[in-house]
This record gives structure tokens, sequence and C-alpha cells, in this order.
């Protein structure tokens, strides 16, 4: 409600209601924040920082909990140990192997970061779902021919469609409220994402919180699509072994 308010009554009145519905403010924060591609890159950098993290998490997880291979337990424990370098010590080296590899400004750069900082806890996730599965569809299924794409693909993947929907959200939400790695790296302004645009509101001597308020409506609608879409498959990848026998 506190986009339809004008500054004035914000301050003279914070806890009142709005005199009257105004949707220009959703127009001004529209072009102010330049939404016309600030929103559609923040929807191309989710979108496919998610599939990449998803498919290659999941990928190297099958083999981790389903297979038996020398250096398993080492390479588990090498993936898994990523989660404990954060941005921030890495962001300088990032930086200059972006700049020699021409990727600053683009959005390439933060897909690569963001997805190699999420890899590891999503490897997590999906190993211990995976290790769920009983070892007697693994011997039914290679008795009846499955080779190893069919059984991922059309065994694993609708038994543990829950965890996916988990990961899928959880990554989603980081990758779309994600600032820091988009401000180090994403210097021209046609390759600014939502979090970054949103400071365009706040001014040395006064703020737009209207129209801020219009803008973080606007910015939450993606997100809220697709958890309502999830909510199903996200429940129970969030109650998955809360009880046993």
């Amino acid at each position: 409600m506190n986009s339809f308010r004008t500054n004035n009554e914000l301050y003279t009145n914070p806890l009142g209601l709005p005199t009257g519905l105004d949707f220009s403010v959703f127009v001004r924060a529209w072009d102010r924040g330049h939404f016309s591609y600030a929103l559609r890159n923040s929807i191309i950098l989710t979108v496919t920082t998610v599939i990449i993290t998803v498919v290659l998490s999941s990928l190297a997880a099958y083999p981790l909990a389903r297979m038996q291979f020398k250096g398993r337990g080492f390479l588990y424990m090498a993936i898994i140990s990523g989660q404990m370098v954060s941005a921030q010590i890495i962001l300088i080296p990032l930086f200059v192997l972006f700049r020699d590899m021409h990727l600053l400004g683009t959005l390439g750069s933060v897909m690569l970061a963001v997805a190699a900082g999420s890899i590891p806890f999503s490897t997590l996730l999906f190993v211990n779902a995976f290790r769920e599965i009983p070892k007697e569809i693994d011997d039914s299924t290679e008795i009846d021919g499955c080779s190893r794409l069919q059984y991922f693909f059309r065994i694993l993947l609708p038994l543990t469609m829950p965890i996916f929907a988990s990961v899928i959200i959880f990554q989603a939400l980081g990758v779309w409220n994600e600032y820091l790695l988009s401000l180090t790296f994403l210097s021209q302004q046609r390759s600014r994402t939502i979090t970054l645009e949103l400071k365009n509101f706040f001014g040395a001597y006064q703020s737009d919180w209207p129209g801020v308020f219009a803008a973080l409506t606007m910015t939450v609608v993606p997100v809220l699509i697709l958890y309502l879409f999830l909510q199903k498959y996200f429940i129970k990848g969030l109650t998955a072994g809360a009880v046993k026998g």
C-alpha cells in the first residue's frame, strides 16, 4: 500500500492508509528503474544460472551417490568443500580472470561466478536425495536394459522431483537477489540487473520511497510466480526425510 502514498504521507503518517490509488508511481518506477532491460537481464541471468547449476550438480551427484569407484569420497569432499569459499575472498581473482577473458560487463561473468558458488551446496542436496532411492531399483532397471541416461531421466528424476524443485527455488532466489558480483562485474548500463537499478531511487538528500515500494512490488512478482508453480514439490522437498518408519 505504501507504493500508492506520497513521500509527505509516509513521513507524516507512516502507518496510515493511502488517500487514493494512483498507479502512475508504477509507471515512474518502471522508467526510473530501467525495468525494460533490467527485468530482462535479471530473468536471463536467473534462468540460465539455475539451469547450469541444476544440470551440473545433479549429473555430478548421480555417480557420487549411486556408483562405486576409486576416489569417490575424495571427489565428493573436494566438491562440497567449495561451500567454505566466500565470494568476497575470490572477488579480485575472479575480476582479473574475467577481465582477461573479456567477460567483464556481460551477464556471462555473473552466471559463471554464481553457478560455481552454488554447485557445491546443490550437489550435497542431490547426493543425499539420490542415496534415499533403494538399490533394488538400480538392479531391476539394469536387468531391463535401461541405460544410465534413461535411468537418470526416467527413474531418478521423477522420484526426486521435490528436491529438484527445492534446489530451483533456493538458487533462483539467491541469483535474483544477487548484488555484490553484479555490482563488481556489470559496469555497463545495459547489462545491469534489477538489484543494481534499485539504487536509482535513492538520492543524496531525498529518496523516492513510493517508487522504491512500487519497484519492489514489481520485482517480487516473477519470484512469486515461480514459487506458486513449484510450491507443491517445494513443500515435499522440505519435509522429505522428516518422518522415518
